[in-house]
């Protein structure tokens, strides 16, 4: 899903405030019924949880002459079939705020406000979050909770590692072979003998085509010591140097691919947002399913490995939310309703051995609170709905 942009276009809206002002707030649902249509819309967000999957497809292909590789290189660790695997490099767990549905909000103002008093800026983001009625709220930029990433693998590009596949395996296979063919002839009593010759051309068998390759690989680490050790006793310059031998070397690796093999690298990414819900806590959540040889695949589809998401409360605000439910009055009025997070455990698990954790601030598992009518101006947190700052009146 896009992620909402909540800093980079923000709507200002200006509106003159005195201590004397009536604002007042309705919490907007079905059985709302405000008033007046004179006032301001705004939600407090809720939490978006964000996986980014990511994705190593190796794709392996066997080498021409990998049957000879043991007996003519020694080489043991060969790719020996063609074949095609998956495997999960990183997994990224991050956070991002979107309004939500069940926290929008009416301010009502009062008709009279005096020209003279002190301006007060209510600032919104495109998506009608609430950011305060502080002058600096616009401006700050809050950071989004994430979990840490592993760091990433080395991969060659596929024009580095695939682009000429086994480019030596085209080298000339065929020969010319020369047949000396012996014939007697009886002239009177005499025996004579004479020699044809018969030139045919012949295709080189893989174990022959094998062995020059293997000669080729030997005579290059033989030029690249003679070079290294100066047998040609020639005064080359350093970049002449290293030049050459990167050149050998190179060669040297496009012949080993013919016993080796090739393994292409070819990086893939997932997104899957999950929004956490409170009946959903402590539970195991499936998000998609994993299996090496099909990758990522749909719940719904046979096979693979499920994984799955768990949301867990740390409980942070559960000696607040005890509070209010004691000190709970029903008033007429409200102030600006603002959100204290709480903060949760979020564990992505692939198996019984493998997952990966973070923690981070979830508005919506957290308290729905709101100030007095006409006390403060406000500042707030765009990610959780919670207050930055207040400023008494």
């Amino acid at each position: 899903m896009r992620k909402i942009d909540l800093v980079s276009i923000i709507c200002l809206l200006f509106i003159a405030l005195t201590t004397e002002a009536q604002i007042n707030v309705f919490h907007i649902d079905d059985e709302t019924a405000p008033p007046t249509r004179e006032g301001i819309f705004y939600s407090l967000p809720r939490t978006v949880v964000k996986v980014e999957v990511k994705i190593d497809r190796v794709e392996n292909y066997k080498g021409p002459y990998a049957e000879f590789a043991m007996r003519l290189l020694g080489l043991k660790n060969v790719v020996d079939a063609n074949s095609i695997k998956y495997r999960i490099s990183d997994i990224a767990i991050s956070t991002y705020p979107e309004p939500d549905p069940g926290q929008y909000y009416f301010i009502e103002l009062g008709e009279q406000i005096s020209k003279r008093d002190q301006s007060g800026l209510f600032s919104l983001s495109d998506a009608g979050l609430f950011l305060g009625t502080l002058p600096d709220s616009a401006n700050e930029k809050s950071s989004t909770a994430s979990g840490q990433n592993a760091p990433q693998p080395l991969i060659e590009s596929d024009k580095e590692i695939f682009g000429e596949l086994f480019r030596y395996s085209a080298d000339v296979s065929i020969f010319e072979k020369v047949d000396t063919i012996i014939r007697k002839i009886n002239i009177d009593t005499m025996l004579v003998e004479r020699q044809y010759y018969k030139r045919t051309v012949v295709e080189k068998s893989p174990e022959q085509k094998a062995k020059e390759a293997a000669e080729f690989i030997s005579k290059i680490k033989e030029s690249r010591f003679q070079l290294i050790s100066g047998f040609q006793e020639v005064n080359y310059n350093q970049e002449t140097l290293e030049y050459m031998d990167t050149q050998l070397k190179a060669m040297e690796k496009e012949y080993m691919k013919l016993f080796t093999g090739i393994s292409v690298h070819k990086p893939m990414s997932y997104e899957y947002k999950y929004i956490p819900v409170i009946n959903q806590i402590n539970a195991e959540i499936p998000i998609f399913k994993f299996s090496e040889s099909g990758g990522i695949i749909d719940l719904d589809e046979p096979g693979g490995e499920v994984v799955t998401i768990k949301i867990q409360r740390v409980g942070n605000t559960n000696t607040v939310s005890a509070y209010l439910k004691k000190a709970e009055k029903k008033l007429k009025t409200h102030g600006f309703f603002y959100r204290i997070p709480e903060l949760g455990r979020v564990t992505v698990k692939l198996d019984n051995q493998s997952q990966k954790e973070t923690q981070c601030l979830i508005s919506q598992l957290g308290v729905v609170t709101y100030l007095p009518v006409n006390k403060w101006k406000v500042k707030f947190y765009e990610n959780t709905g919670g207050i930055k700052g207040l400023e008494l009146r």
